[in-house]
């Protein structure tokens, strides 16, 4: 059990979360706030800011208030990879990112990816 105004555990806060993301990404046009929302994470993410520097101040500056195109920023898996979901301003929101882990002294490069070849979304009526 946790406080009520401690909010959720972390652990319930994650799972919150997960079900609410593929509703946020399944909307069509996207809904930035929504999206950003749904990757939050409380469970994993705060171990790990000690081993990447620069992460927290990442995913707690770059929102999609403050980040045209962003939909939201995490760290992918274990790291040292992190995602950042964007409908645009790609070679910006890269930037942005870079810059920050540059100051803490750590190289980075970026890529867009695109769905695996062969690859289908499937909306709505589609789904079966």
């Amino acid at each position: 059990m946790t406080d009520a105004a401690a909010g959720p555990s972390p652990q319930t806060f994650n799972l919150q979360r997960i079900a609410l993301l593929p509703v946020a990404l399944g909307q069509s046009p996207p809904d930035p706030d929504l999206i950003y929302l749904a990757m939050q994470d409380r469970l994993h993410q705060p171990y790990r800011t000690t081993l990447i520097p620069g992460l927290t101040d990442i995913v707690e500056s770059m929102t999609p208030k403050t980040q045209p195109g962003l939909l939201g920023v995490c760290l992918s898996g274990a790291g040292p990879t992190i995602l950042a979901l964007a409908t645009g301003h790609f070679d910006e929101i890269a930037a942005r990112i870079i810059e920050r882990f540059t100051v803490q002294g750590i190289a980075c490069t970026w890529r867009v990816l695109e769905p695996a070849e062969g690859s289908q979304v499937l909306r709505g009526a589609d789904v079966v």
